[in-house]
């Protein structure tokens, strides 16, 4: 275990700055982007306001800023206390909730129809007069200071966590949407006065409703709300693909006095706007989807009994994010259950899946899809996210018909573009003096770390090798490994 370092002073650049790199492509929308679903004598309004500015716009090392910036949007306005505010949404029968991404920041607001008007002199309030009250602040950062610290008492949320920052790290998606203990340290209120002056700005916001609402009236009211920011755009924001070196790599974190294990695989992953996106929904629903008929399940779960659960997943959005494993061993089959997983993921990247397999992933997909669109509520959120990514419009309405048809040989192909079993980062957390490493062995694992999960994540690059004594490899040899 490396040793931590002394906290240094920490000069984080200013907002506009740090998102400088995020905009050399920058294209400036002339206005707001609108989406409407009217439904005749519906008797409720769901709202959607999303500004396409999320949490890749944190300064570097105050990450949290877009997070903390939008939660206190809800604490008090220019003419309401916190109070206040909440007693006069209280007073609607309305809800306003929040949306925290990456790629975008969202509003969600649900009223009877009859109280569209109040609500919206509320959200453009809170929009264009938020308070930023210094006592606020306090409360809301005290609150995230205890939710991550709640997140170290949670196995299975600090696995995570750490499975992402230490993958991603140097890639503007590693860094977290709800910052870090060391990053809530160092923002102050008049980084969110800065950061909400500099990103809410009109031409940054896509905005819809679904329901009982007079469309005219409504988009009439939007504008007038939406003109009380500063108008234009901050330019686009887009983070680059993460990259994945050649080669296994794995962490273990000591948690001490674990009986179990969390185990976390990462390997390149695919975008949204990949021509293979929809054939790699197949191909993972049979490997480790959301089916007990998966591969991970039948093999880890079924026939040896070492996790409850193993899955898989892609993490997608604008730019390929990373393909997921995760699973949830006792210590002693820890190694022996990671090993399988890998041996599986690499004959899945080398044979595909078979014609039943796809038949059955392909029929259950399709039927699964339906239920992405059920509702007037879930073809808003969808429509809004096809703006806020750029994706094509109707994606969402073409879903169930491009899964539909697909064929076997398109999936194959796919899979043959899209797996590389050749790029792992693997996070074992757990009491790692007793997940038994010398006898089971680390063979295939070129590059090895250990860490204590509490540990804020660094970059791996930069620190020292874990030698198991009995593999035989020299710490020069790790150490120069790429990373």
């Amino acid at each position: 275990m490396s040793k931590k370092k002394t906290a240094k002073k920490f000069k984080s650049k200013p907002v506009k700055k740090a998102a400088k790199k995020a905009n050399a492509s920058a294209k400036k929308p002339t206005g707001p982007r609108m989406i409407f679903l009217p439904e005749k004598r519906g008797p409720l309004v769901h709202l959607e306001l999303a500004v396409v500015n999320g949490s890749l716009r944190d300064p570097i090392g105050k990450e949290g800023v877009a997070s903390l910036t939008l939660s206190m949007l809800l604490r008090g306005t220019g003419k309401k206390s916190s109070t206040e505010f909440h007693r006069a949404l209280d007073n609607l029968g309305a809800e306003i909730h929040l949306g925290k991404y990456k790629e975008s920041q969202r509003i969600y607001g649900i009223c009877l129809s009859e109280k569209l008007p109040q609500l919206l002199d509320l959200i453009e309030e809170m929009l264009a007069q938020p308070a930023f009250s210094e006592e606020e602040f306090q409360k809301v950062r005290d609150q995230v200071r205890s939710s991550l610290m709640d997140e170290l008492g949670s196995d299975d949320d600090i696995a995570d966590r750490r499975f992402q920052e230490y993958m991603l790290w140097g890639n503007s998606y590693g860094r977290m949407t709800s910052g870090s203990l060391e990053s809530l340290e160092r923002i102050t209120v008049a980084d969110l006065r800065e950061f909400h002056a500099t990103y809410f700005r009109s031409g940054d916001f896509v905005v819809g409703a679904s329901g009982g609402f007079d469309k005219k009236k409504l988009e009439a009211r939007m504008r007038v709300m939406l003109s009380r920011l500063p108008e234009g755009s901050a330019g686009a924001m887009e983070g680059d693909a993460p990259k994945f070196a050649a080669g296994r790599s794995i962490l273990f974190l000591d948690k001490p006095n674990r009986t179990q294990a969390q185990l976390y695989i990462g390997s390149p992953g695919i975008s949204f706007h990949d021509k293979d996106y929809f054939a790699m929904l197949i191909a993972n629903h049979v490997f480790g989807g959301s089916s007990f008929s998966a591969r991970l399940m039948k093999e880890v779960r079924e026939k040896r009994g070492w996790s409850y659960g193993c899955y898989s997943w892609y993490r997608s959005g604008k730019q390929p994010l990373y393909f997921g494993m995760h699973a949830v061993p006792s210590n002693k089959d820890a190694i022996p259950a990671l090993k399988l997983m890998l041996s599986l993921f690499q004959d899945y990247g080398k044979k595909g899946i078979t014609k039943a397999e796809f038949e059955f992933a392909k029929k259950s997909l399709v039927s699964q899809s339906a239920f992405l669109q059920d509702s007037l509520r879930k073809r808003l959120d969808n429509k809004v996210t096809e703006a806020v990514l750029g994706l094509e419009k109707g994606y969402y309405d073409l879903y169930q018909k491009r899964l539909s048809k697909l064929t076997f040989a398109q999936v194959q192909g796919a899979i043959k573009r899209n797996v590389d079993p050749s790029k792992i980062f693997a996070v074992v957390l757990g009491s790692v003096e007793q997940l038994e490493l010398a006898s089971h062995g680390t063979k295939g694992f070129s590059k090895l770390w250990k860490k204590k999960f509490d540990e804020p994540a660094s970059d791996l690059r930069e620190s020292d090798p874990y030698i198991v004594a009995s593999r035989g490899i020299s710490s020069k040899a790790v150490s120069n490994a790429e990373l």
